[in-house]
């Protein structure tokens, strides 16, 4: 008998099989998102288009808590590996069976002074919404609408349920804000987006009297800043506008600084958003959120940075020209103070004579004068056994000083009595005085001197 029997051949084709078996078994089940999904939908999920939202990245926090209020009872399952999917069709369609279901991975994030809230970074939620069951998804995606965002995504067997989701979602973001009534600055993202992360700071706590400025000053303040929120439902009847903006300018350590968390304890029901150093290129972030977020008061400390700075220039237009353009373009009935400070008032000329109006009041903080002096010495000095003469004296020797020298002049005198095992008293404070003085001035001497033999040897 004949033995036709092939065994190479079959060992060939065997071992294919093994090979096929082998890969079926390592590869992640394409179905199962499929699967799940389609059995919480009722219907086959890749039949079904879902509609799509982007959110700033600062605004994670928000998008999460919006997402969490859907449903009291939702079920978040995670997708694998998180980070990775631009959206639901992708990870539905998983051509190269890169996604599988796993556990959810969450982000802390900060969401008030000292506070954090857990973000669900690759969660699928399935809910249910007045008893129609929806998919919602939330994943870090870049787009060509703006870099590092925050893509929502809703799939329901309804489109109209679909949408109404999704603007559900969206109401809440800006309505419930973690950012709302808060003192919040942007810092530089830690990944170079223009994007930047959210600070949470505590108000200040600040009383008028601790606020020493020329006779008048803080009054107009408080009437332009303050004063127009207290007045905003009247002024809207009387069809003035809200929106103004306020310079604060004079030599560094004079108050300008002071005054403004004075003004910040004082707006408590109100969103104060400050930008300082890097932070100041992104005032286009600090508008939308004060105008979504109603009342509010951004803080642009050093606007002189923005002014003569190319790093904060587009081109050959600076970035203050785009906050006075910002100033312009706001609605009438806009509750927005725009606060800005600056030590070399000279370097803003050009961009506000260019834009006349835009600034409604400018205050200068100067150096204080003798009585002001004394005031500041009495004030920070108040609950030590200084006598009036010593007041004067210190007041007197401290001419040409910031307002931010007396703070220092007393706890000066403090350390002084106690380095000597002596009790507090004008003649440490007087001291004090004189030595920070001629301190200063042995170092506006050198700086002088450094200054000059730059120039000698940029020369040479």
């Amino acid at each position: 008998m004949t033995n036709d029997f092939d065994v190479s051949a079959f060992a060939v084709q065997f071992q294919k099989f093994l090979d096929t078996m082998s890969e079926i078994a390592e590869r992640p089940d394409r179905d199962a998102f499929e699967s799940e999904l389609g059995r919480h939908l009722g219907a086959s999920p890749r039949s079904l288009d879902p509609v799509r939202q982007e959110f700033p990245q600062w605004r994670w926090v928000d998008v999460d808590t919006a997402l969490d209020s859907l449903s009291a009872t939702q079920v978040l399952r995670g997708v694998v590996p998180a980070g990775d999917p631009d959206g639901l069709s992708e990870i539905l369609s998983n051509q190269y069976g890169n996604y599988s279901l796993g556990s959810v991975d969450r982000k802390a994030l900060p969401s008030g002074p000292g506070e954090v809230k857990h973000v669900a970074t690759n969660a699928i939620r399935l809910v249910k919404i007045d008893g129609e069951p929806v998919i919602a998804f939330a994943t870090e995606a870049d787009s060509p609408n703006q870099e590092g965002s925050i893509a929502v995504e809703v799939l329901s067997a309804d489109p109209a349920v679909s949408r109404g989701v999704l603007s559900r979602i969206d109401a809440h973001v800006r309505e419930q804000s973690a950012l709302r009534l808060q003192v919040v600055s942007f810092v530089a993202s830690h990944y170079g987006s223009e994007h930047g992360d959210i600070r949470f700071h505590p108000r200040p706590q600040i009383s008028r009297g601790d606020v020493i400025l020329p006779e008048g000053s803080l009054k107009r303040i408080e009437a332009s800043v303050l004063g127009v929120s207290e007045n905003a439902a009247a002024l809207r009847e009387a069809g003035q506008h809200l929106s103004r903006g306020i310079l604060l300018f004079g030599p560094p350590g004079t108050g300008k600084t002071h005054t403004v968390r004075y003004l910040l304890s004082r707006a408590a029901d109100t969103t104060a958003i400050v930008l300082n150093g890097d932070s100041l290129g992104h005032i286009r972030q600090a508008s939308e959120a004060a105008r979504e977020l109603g009342r509010a008061i951004i803080v642009l400390e050093d606007a002189d940075l923005v002014a003569a700075d190319r790093d904060f220039s587009e081109g050959e237009r600076s970035i203050l020209f785009d906050v006075l353009d910002i100033l312009d373009g706001l609605a009438e009935d806009a509750d927005i103070a725009f606060v800005l400070t600056t030590n070399r008032v000279g370097v803003l000329e050009e961009a506000l004579a260019l834009r006349p109006g835009r600034i409604d009041l400018a205050v200068e903080i100067p150096l204080p004068d003798l009585e002001l002096r004394r005031r500041l010495f009495a004030r920070y000095g108040n609950s030590l056994p200084f006598t009036e003469r010593g007041i004067e004296q210190a007041a007197e020797a401290a001419a040409g000083t910031t307002g931010s020298f007396a703070k220092e002049a007393v706890r000066r005198a403090v350390l002084n009595a106690l380095a000597l095992h002596e009790d507090v008293a004008d003649t440490h404070l007087i001291t004090a005085v004189n030595a920070l003085v001629s301190e200063a001035d042995e170092l506006r001497d050198a700086m002088a001197q450094d200054a000059e033999d730059h120039e000698l040897s940029e020369e040479d």
